[in-house]
């Protein structure tokens, strides 16, 4: 009898531990962070000023890659994340920014412009929200995942698996706020859909100021 609840004992601890495991490499696994990484995209950023008569899109491509190693204020190891800019794949690359990458077993953290925001949150369920701003000043913002595992195809590059951060839905009379990102196992953001207009009546495709940007994964792979 002391034989059999032993057994099982091992045999629950040895499950549950298995289970911790897998939640948190199946969430880390999404936003991989490992020196040489990059994701190249087309980009389209558009400027609205309908009483202007202003709709102007622009269309160029940025590769995001990971670089070296470095320690933080709090002491603890980042990662560069080097930006490259060009018009379009006929052009050479000249880099652009240079942010900050911060992933531990709980969240990723990005420096973007200056600005920490925290990206993504472990383990990755629909139950998951965190305030992505939470580590800088601007206004809250409460992020939590949608769509999750799904296969998707972006472009011409079809992907088994996909997430989905939910930053912003907000749609009034006169405004429109969307903010998503799209991530996938092994390449990280593979999409993101930005716009925040001042529309007519109701009307989402009928703007009137405002911007919108939109980025669409078109290769990757590390170096």
């Amino acid at each position: 009898m002391r034989l059999i609840i032993l057994l099982c004992g091992v045999v629950l601890a040895f499950s549950s531990c298995k289970k911790t495991d897998e939640t948190i490499i199946y969430g880390d696994h999404y936003f991989p962070a490992d020196s040489g990484r990059y994701v190249i995209y087309d980009v389209m950023d558009i400027v609205h000023d309908d009483p202007s008569n202003v709709h102007d899109t622009s269309r160029f491509q940025i590769k995001e890659i990971i670089g070296e190693e470095i320690i933080d204020n709090e002491g603890d190891p980042t990662r560069k994340l080097y930006r490259y800019f060009r018009e379009n794949d006929t052009l050479n690359w000249s880099l652009q920014d240079v942010w900050i990458v911060k992933k531990t077993g709980r969240s990723v953290e990005l420096v973007e412009e200056n600005q920490r925001k925290i990206k993504m949150a472990f383990s990755i369920s629909y139950d998951q929200y965190w305030d992505g701003n939470a580590l800088n000043n601007l206004d809250a913002e409460q992020c939590y995942y949608s769509h999750i595992y799904e296969p998707i195809s972006v472009g011409s590059i079809d992907y088994d698996s996909s997430v989905v951060v939910e930053h912003q839905d907000f749609l009034t009379y006169i405004e429109y706020l969307r903010f998503y990102e799209v991530y996938a196992p092994n390449v990280g953001k593979i999409q993101s859909y930005y716009k925040d207009v001042e529309i007519n009546e109701g009307d989402t495709l009928n703007v009137e100021k405002g911007t919108e940007l939109f980025y669409e994964a078109v290769a990757f792979g590390k170096e």
